[in-house]
């Protein structure tokens, strides 16, 4: 006998269904609600004008369902670059061709269902390509196979994948397989590219012992590391594959996961995954930042919510490039009139400096300051072309710039008559020395103007830092849950980290330099390693960082004076405050640098610098300096 009665219950289950339907409606529009952002990589080169960097970054971003979300512009998106907004120039759908590797797993557990439901799917995917798009097919089991290299005809592509078979107690070798993809990848040129992983189970042989010599590690540092940034999707198929692993794969390269329960979903998958690369969104802007490893945070704000997803990446050093330190572009000249290039960048060393008009050497320079008379006078009124040609070793061009200028007719002083003119010569006399008084005034008011900006500035520096203690590295990234480099530990391969605590040029704070290379040049001219323009009191090439016998030493670097003396740094260095010489600094985890008087940089050593807890600076007599230095 029934505990309630009709009347009772009707109206209860009523109720019930009402809400049951309302909650089965409303979790795909909560779905839809949620976005994910996943930024693929950053590629940086030098500008051809500026002494900066054009950046280009792609991204992808979808719905809660995995739909590509299109039609987004610049301000549904934010860049951060090491923490500091910059400012986007573009926003455009990537229309580059794409540079394809498509890895299939042809291991003993594809055999039959898995590995037709695969070729079909593969084939399709192929098919969806824009006609400049290059497909690579690899197969592996416990062996990798090569089936079609980069091409562009795509028929042939579909032919050699339907001729794909699975071989029977085969093994995976799954992450050697995605290590040569990546490697294949670094072959073509810089743009889009990605590595498509398509398997149905985990690294190992048909016995279950390991079967790949690389790890996921491995792939992950190949796939992010200098210039290959190469984004891997991946694909796993059935209950046997590692999800975690996959995600993991995907996640830290740029690429995304997608996971297909069984053969028959194969080809949603793969179209999912077609339409996610032809949906990227291409990201333009500039880049004031010095060469070496960054980070870029990308947040999206659309549908109510908003996503971050973050990519560390290299800017690479600037190439060997003239600057035309006079004539100004477009600049007056008449008579003598000195010419003069300046160097920055890297490359080859520079044995001379031709400087030519008209397709003709009027001079040749061999030491710097690269510069030279020339006397236009002898050219006629009008717009003139100047070159300045770097050579080196063999006479090979190096770098050429070009300059504009525009030569002035010379003015003729009139010769005066015999027995000359009294009056005449005194007035012109008496203007010269007005002239020369107004010169040697003006001089001595910028002197003085330049002194007291100088003194401001120190001011407002004593103003800001004094009798506050700097805080630690680890406390600028305290309490922090973004993902900027700030949260990321020094690579192992490097020998320490400089970080940018202070600096007149704020774009700079914050900013991390991993010490790769044994030798680190730092100052304020272009050619240095790290690059401190906007620091005047910073030397052009100030300090230097070097590996001696397994640790840092931290050495000002002398230059020329006019006269042809040895001169160190105008305004010093400190390493805790404590001013040194000639002879170096063994540098220590925790050590803070100052170059000048506002730079202030914090030294932390890396896993190939540290020494020992058994060694100190006091362990560094001068005389052991001395030939740790030699």
């Amino acid at each position: 006998m029934s505990c309630f009665s009709r009347q009772v219950l009707y109206p209860w289950l009523s109720v019930f269904l009402i809400v049951l339907i309302a909650a089965v409606s409303i979790q795909p529009a909560l779905a839809q609600s949620s976005i994910d952002v996943v930024l693929h990589y950053v590629e940086g080169t030098p500008s051809e004008t500026d002494i900066s960097y054009d950046v280009k970054t792609y991204v992808s971003v979808v719905d809660g369902t995995g739909s590509p979300i299109n039609g987004l512009i610049a301000e549904d998106f934010t860049l951060a670059e090491d923490s500091q907004q910059v400012e986007i120039k573009s926003v455009s759908t990537a229309d580059e061709p794409i540079n394809l590797v498509l890895l299939i797993d042809t291991s003993g557990s594809m055999v039959g269902t898995g590995i037709n439901a695969a070729k079909s799917a593969a084939a399709s995917f192929v098919t969806s390509l824009g006609a400049e798009d290059q497909v690579s097919v690899v197969t592996f089991n416990d062996s990798i196979v090569t089936i079609v290299d980069f091409t562009t005809d795509h028929q042939s592509a579909r032919d050699r994948i339907s001729l794909i078979e699975a071989t029977r107690s085969a093994g995976t070798c799954l992450f050697d397989a995605v290590y040569q993809a990546v490697q294949m990848t670094a072959t073509v040129p810089s743009g889009r590219r990605a590595v498509v992983l398509f398997t149905d189970g985990v690294d190992e042989t048909a016995s279950g012992d390991p079967c790949s010599a690389n790890t996921a590690d491995d792939v992950i540092k190949i796939a992010t590391e200098g210039g290959t940034r190469t984004p891997v999707y991946t694909i796993g198929m059935g209950a046997k594959v590692d999800q975690n692993m996959l995600k993991r794969l995907s996640g830290n390269t740029g690429g995304r996961f997608f996971y297909s329960p069984d053969a028959g979903s194969l080809d949603v998958i793969f179209r999912e995954l077609s339409n996610s690369l032809r949906s990227q969104y291409l990201i333009e802007y500039s880049s004031q930042a010095g060469p070496g490893a960054h980070t870029l945070a990308v947040t999206v704000k659309t549908l109510n919510t908003q996503d971050t997803d973050t990519r560390n990446f290299l800017l690479p050093n600037f190439p060997l490039r003239l600057i035309f330190a006079e004539p100004a572009e477009g600049g007056e000249v008449n008579g003598v009139s000195n010419i003069q290039v300046e160097t920055f960048g890297q490359g080859e060393t520079i044995q001379s400096v031709l400087f030519q008009i008209n397709g003709v050497t009027v001079a040749t320079a061999t030491t710097t300051p690269y510069e030279a008379q020339i006397d236009f006078s002898e050219y006629p009124e009008g717009a003139l072309t100047i070159e300045a040609i770097a050579q080196g070793a063999g006479s090979i061009e190096l770098a050429r710039i070009v300059r504009t200028v525009q030569v002035l007719p010379v003015v003729q002083t009139a010769t005066p008559d015999e027995g000359g003119n009294f009056l005449a010569d005194y007035l012109i006399y008496i203007l010269g020395c007005g002239v020369l008084l107004v010169i040697t005034t003006g001089f001595g008011v910028f002197s003085f103007l330049r002194k007291q900006k100088e003194r401001q500035l120190d001011k407002e520096w004593e103003d800001k830092v004094g009798g506050v203690r700097t805080p630690t590295v680890e406390e600028f990234s305290a309490g922090s849950d973004d993902r900027t480099m700030d949260t990321w530990d020094i690579p192992s391969d490097a020998y320490g980290r400089l970080t940018v605590l202070a600096s007149d040029d704020e774009s700079m704070i914050n900013q991390h330099f991993d010490l790769i290379n044994e030798r680190t040049t730092l100052g304020r001219k272009a050619d240095n390693d790290i690059v401190f323009l906007k620091d005047t009191p910073v030397s052009r090439h100030h300090a230097v960082i070097e590996v001696k016998n397994g640790g840092l030493f931290l050495v000002e670097m002398m230059e020329e004076d006019g006269k042809g003396n040895q001169k160190s740094p105008t305004y010093g260095t400190t390493v805790n405050e404590i001013k040194f010489g000639g002879e170096g600094v063994f540098l220590q985890n925790g050590d803070e640098i100052r170059l000048g008087k506002r730079v202030r940089l914090r030294f932390e050593a890396g896993e190939k610098a540290r020494l020992g807890d058994d060694v100190t600076r006091d362990s560094f007599t001068d005389d052991s300096m001395d030939t740790q230095m030699q």
